[in-house]
């Protein structure tokens, strides 16, 4: 019993003489927390027949703008570091499609414009990502809306009856420094 007592007595000893360094309370000055939040943007699938007006006639475009307001929020305006931008496409048409993405704000004034994104026919695993730095591009902040615009270039009409599918997905991912 006397050797327990004093097994316990040593144990706690060393436990309390262990931690003898003075704690540095100025660290947490330097500390810096970038929070990460994924935001689903845009999603749509088209088939064939709405690339068609109602007279008949094949449009070489077809454009979606999707409403934004993730960065209205003075507080996440006023930290926001980067964007990174991500796209999924599933091509199913027998034709290349050009893609133009552009951010925009509430004046419908581009912000931010991505290159213009080349998919190939029958690309059914087409991606792309970029990220926008906020210190060179500090108009990204302004952003309201986003304007995604399909072409068609091909000589070739498209078949209306098709039963493909045009699939794009969009997020962004928005980092803060707090």
């Amino acid at each position: 019993m006397v050797i327990k007592k004093l097994s316990a007595m040593l144990f706690c000893f060393f436990v309390i003489t262990s931690c003898v360094n003075n704690l540095d309370f100025s660290q947490i000055e330097e500390y810096s927390i970038s929070p990460e939040y994924t935001v689903s943007l845009t999603y749509f699938t088209i088939s064939p027949p709405q690339f068609f007006n109602q007279a008949g006639l094949q449009l070489p475009e077809i454009s979606d703008i999707t409403d934004f307001r993730g960065l209205e929020n003075s507080y996440a305006r006023d930290k926001l570091l980067k964007l990174d931008f991500n796209v999924e496409i599933k091509n199913e048409f027998d034709r290349d499609l050009t893609i133009q993405i552009s951010f925009l704000d509430d004046n419908m004034n581009v912000t931010h414009r991505f290159n213009d994104l080349k998919v190939n026919a029958n690309n059914l695993n087409y991606t792309f990502d970029e990220t926008i730095e906020v210190s060179t591009n500090p108009n990204i902040k302004t952003t309201t809306k986003i304007k995604v615009l399909i072409l068609d270039n091909s000589a070739v009409p498209l078949d209306a009856s098709a039963k493909t599918e045009f699939e794009f997905k969009s997020s962004i991912k928005i980092y803060v420094n707090v």
